[in-house]
């Protein structure tokens, strides 16, 4: 892995890489009809009301490695908001190098500087590695949804860590 990759929110400069990871998951998880455009990622991301934000691993090199896609649900029956994680997504050279657990700890740090107490997301039944990733970060299956979720220690403990030199 390049010393020179960095954790950041993305920029609009991002979105033909961040188009190219979107599809590279859509893909993953068998999804077809793949639709987005740079046109449409601008107007949902850098609009007036952006809908959903990301995370990115800069390469240094004018690409991206890996993304963590997120967006919140305004208000729950709580009424406290709830950060969903949409994807999160490595490069295949960039797996198993902690790039990964970078990107779930700076969406730690986002909860934590948001307020959320939770962070949630879906994960294909059948992808036992990203289960096991999930498991290894402190997550845990929702048990009454369909969903995973990283409660609020360990937000806490890995918005805390240090950061490695990747």
């Amino acid at each position: 892995m390049s010393d020179e990759l960095r954790i950041r929110s993305m920029m609009r400069s991002d979105l033909p890489e961040l188009l190219r990871l979107m599809e590279g998951i859509v893909s993953y998880e068998r999804g077809t009809g793949f639709r987005l455009t740079e046109a449409e990622l601008m107007r949902r991301g850098f609009g007036e009301r952006p809908e959903f934000g990301a995370f990115v691993a800069d390469r240094g090199n004018g690409r991206l490695g890996a993304m963590a896609v997120h967006y919140e649900i305004p208000f729950m029956h709580t009424l406290q908001p709830l950060l969903m994680m949409k994807w999160l997504f490595v490069d295949p050279d960039l797996r198993r190098a902690g790039v990964g657990r970078l990107l779930i700890r700076r969406m730690a740090s986002h909860a934590c500087e948001m307020g959320h107490d939770k962070v949630c997301w879906f994960v294909l039944k059948d992808n036992a590695r990203a289960q096991a990733f999930y498991r290894g970060v402190g997550a845990m299956p929702d048990p009454e949804w369909d969903r995973w979720m990283l409660g609020s220690e360990a937000i806490a403990a890995l918005s805390k860590e240090e950061v490695p030199r990747v």
